[in-house]
């Protein structure tokens, strides 16, 4: 029988205050100044900044086109570009629009983020140009590895970190050795802006080339314009962007509050559920919930959580070198054992009592309810067992 209690899903858009944000809203709309650096879209690129403790930030469209535009200031020489396969499409998107041939890097079977080693052996054979590590759900890939490895064989290292606004770590030793780190601002990210973009890099001239490169390439004097692109941010986004920023610690904090509460669930039946691992110094953002089914067939739990009012969803999947479309042929055995049975939970920016009680409850109940075909056949085994002794 069907939880008829309203449905919980996986992801849910939230935005606090949005009378006043609609009213803030209304203001621009009379004001006439919608975009091209507005005073909103310029206080988000200051505070934003600040925020993430860099001297400078720049925002743009949205987290795919920041990827794009990120690989174009850094004048990254085109060839062979190495990323995961779990990952979101758009990564793969923007290494091939710039031009680049994709080879696929194997997973941390614990972590879900990148490989150092196999990226070692993979720059070792294929002699790539640029290495696109990923942030999973909000936890960091092992980037002081990867950056040394890139830059023994003389790649660039563009850091997709959609997932990753707020995350914390003890060590910020990789920061300098990254060409860019990039940021999603989408509805379903820590920090809404509906759509945007933030991209961040060590080197001034790849940031000023950024600003150039995102207004359509226009410089001064206006021969010296190179082709560019359409990719600002407009002044109703970076209001709500803006609002979403300064709100941005509490909420961090109640997804942390909200992580730490459902990995304990999940804890409990580990013969059932495997949540991913955080590494030492990391205290994750709280973006996604994700877990890993133990031996149990992924459709049966999706059903069984479907059933109690849950949302369970596949996510990064099919991992990108089973697209069709790229005929890779390569194996990835971390990542497709980990796509086989990965799910995310939900996991919001505000979750009632009641929500987080339901969460637990059906994690508990499915659980006992995958498990029980298996403690049953154990039994039935059992006697046989000791007839055979």
């Amino acid at each position: 029988m069907s939880d008829q209690r309203p449905f919980i899903p996986m992801v849910l858009p939230q935005v606090d205050e949005p009378d006043a944000i609609a009213a803030q809203l209304a203001d621009i709309l009379r004001s006439g100044r919608l975009t091209n650096g507005g005073p909103f879209a310029e206080g988000f690129e200051r505070e934003i900044a600040t925020f993430l403790g860099v001297d400078d930030a720049v925002v743009v469209s949205n987290g795919a086109i920041a990827i794009s535009l990120a690989i174009e200031a850094a004048a990254v020489r085109r060839g062979k570009a190495i990323l995961p396969a779990f990952t979101f499409i758009a990564t793969l998107n923007a290494a091939v629009h710039a031009g680049f041939e994709p080879v696929f890097c194997d997973i941390d079977p614990e972590t879900w983020t990148m490989d150092p080693e196999h990226l070692r052996r993979l720059l070792a054979k294929h002699g790539a140009t640029l290495v696109l590590p990923v942030n999973v759900f909000g936890v960091p890939p092992d980037l002081a590895s990867i950056a040394r490895h890139a830059r023994a064989a003389g790649a660039a290292v563009i850091h997709d970190n959609a997932h990753g606004m707020g995350t914390e770590t003890a060590s910020r030793e990789a920061e300098p050795l990254l060409t860019a780190t990039t940021y999603s601002l989408h509805a379903t990210k820590v920090l809404v802006g509906a759509e945007g973009g933030v991209v961040v890099s060590p080197d001034r001239d790849v940031s000023a080339a950024m600003r150039r490169l995102r207004n359509h390439g226009l410089a001064q004097p206006l021969k010296a314009s190179v082709p560019g692109m359409n990719a600002k941010i407009d002044e109703l986004r970076a209001a709500l962007a803006l609002a979403s920023l300064r709100r941005l610690p509490e909420a961090l904090a109640r997804r942390r509050t909200y992580l730490d509460r459902l990995r304990a669930a999940l804890s409990r039946h580990p013969h059932v559920y495997r949540a991913q691992r955080i590494p030492p110094g990391v205290s994750p953002n709280g973006q996604n919930l994700g877990v890993r089914l133990v031996d149990v067939p992924i459709e049966d739990a999706i059903a069984a959580f479907a059933r109690r009012g849950i949302e369970a969803r596949r996510y990064f999947y099919p991992p990108l070198h089973e697209l069709t479309c790229l005929q890779a042929g390569v194996a990835l055995p971390h990542t497709d054992r980990l796509c086989a049975g990965q799910v995310c939970l939900p996991l919001h920016g505000r979750m009632s009592e009641e929500t987080l009680g339901r969460l637990e409850d059906a994690i508990h109940g499915v659980a006992e309810e995958l498990e029980a075909p298996r403690l049953i056949a154990a039994r039935l085994l059992q006697p046989s067992l000791q007839g055979a002794t």
